[in-house]
């Protein structure tokens, strides 16, 4: 009785794991190794363990069509700009036009820049914009003494937008970097 517990208790444990496992890193040997001696606890107890390969396959399919369709929406032609609702940052200097770019997994229309205020008289002077129509929320960081300040608004009509005003200045520097961001709207993952 107590074999078969530790048995079941072991292959639950190397189930549970194991996909997170060959996730974190390209299947080797021992990952090999691992998935036959579970396939075996388990013909053993007459238990059936799903196939780990083929949901990892599955699993970087979903991937692929992801990051096919996130490609796909930053190569449409189109015009590239922040909504027109966004608030204007005081004495912002651009660093070039607008551009389209995949953050994470989401394109994102992306503002580069600099002005002499510091990150927190940007994020004041953006809160007090936001009225009645926006909500807002705000964080203020500080690693190093260099302070970052995020300012996030959201329309409350749906379509919901987002922009995303992200204000750093190092200790040393004189001038805030300033980044602002907006994701555009998730594209359709084709189902095959």
């Amino acid at each position: 009785m107590n074999f078969r517990f530790f048995t079941l208790a072991s292959f639950l444990t190397i189930s549970l794991t194991l996909p997170v496992l060959v996730r974190a890193e390209d299947p080797d040997k021992d990952v090999e190794d691992a998935i036959n001696e579970a396939t075996k606890a388990a013909k053993k107890m007459d238990m059936k363990i799903p196939d780990v390969k083929k949901q990892l396959e599955e699993a970087d399919k979903e991937e692929a069509k992801e990051k096919t369709a996130l490609q796909k929406q930053l190569d449409a032609p189109g015009p590239v700009k922040l909504p027109d609702w966004t608030p204007k940052v005081p004495q912002f200097k651009t660093d070039g036009p607008a551009t389209k770019k995949i953050v994470d997994d989401e394109v994102d229309i992306v503002q580069t820049g600099t002005s002499p205020l510091t990150p927190a008289e940007l994020g004041d002077s953006w809160e007090a914009t936001k009225g009645d129509k926006l909500n807002s929320s705000r964080s203020n960081n500080s690693i190093n003494d260099t302070k970052t300040v995020f300012i996030y608004l959201y329309t409350r009509d749906e379509p919901q937008e987002k922009v995303v005003l992200e204000a750093t200045r190092a200790p040393e520097e004189k001038i805030t970097r300033v980044k602002i961001s907006s994701p555009l709207p998730k594209p359709e993952v084709d189902e095959d």
